[in-house]
């Protein structure tokens, strides 16, 4: 059986833990053991320290997966979580098969002036207001980076969400 690691910011929500124990549950009904942040082992109680253990864990948990799905919503702006842009990229990193998913597969310029305020620039791109220019016009609804390792991995970016990953994944067999 394929183990999976879920990454995302679910770990974030009010109801985080059951909302990872139902995608868990959820992979299963597909045949897959899968893994959370959650799974790891963490004791320390001191923040920085709790913190490390945190991330180590995180990290083995990858380790131990064939698969790591991730969820490539925007995330407190115009993209992805930045925990999970590190997972993906460890996974990728690691010779994993990286899927994520989104529900936005607007190209990232749009999805950047629809989550924060921009204005005209004289090169005839956006700018924000931290003066960086909106010009990644490739054509990616995600950071080129991270979309490129989820297709270079035999992954896939999929519109919809984690059922939607889950049946793309049995439909390959």
């Amino acid at each position: 059986m394929q183990t999976i690691y879920l990454a995302g910011p679910e770990v974030f929500l009010p109801n985080a833990m059951e909302v990872l124990s139902n995608a868990k549950n959820l992979c299963e009904t597909f045949g897959y053991r899968a893994l959370s942040p959650f799974d790891g082992e963490v004791t320390n109680q001191i923040q920085m320290e709790r913190a490390n253990q945190i991330f180590k864990e995180n990290v083995s948990l990858i380790r131990q997966c064939d698969i790591v799905i991730a969820n490539c919503n925007p995330f407190r702006g115009a993209c992805i979580d930045d925990g999970t842009a590190f997972e993906v990229g460890y996974a990728y990193s690691q010779g994993k098969c990286v899927f994520g998913y989104s529900n936005d597969k607007r190209i990232l310029p749009e999805i950047v002036k629809s989550k924060i305020q921009t204005k005209s620039h004289v090169s005839g791109y956006a700018i924000d207001n931290d003066g960086y220019l909106v010009n990644e016009d490739f054509g990616n609804s995600i950071n080129l980076m991270l979309e490129f390792s989820i297709l270079d991995s035999g992954g896939g970016l999929v519109l919809g969400n984690l059922e939607t990953v889950l049946q793309h994944l049995k439909s390959r067999g």
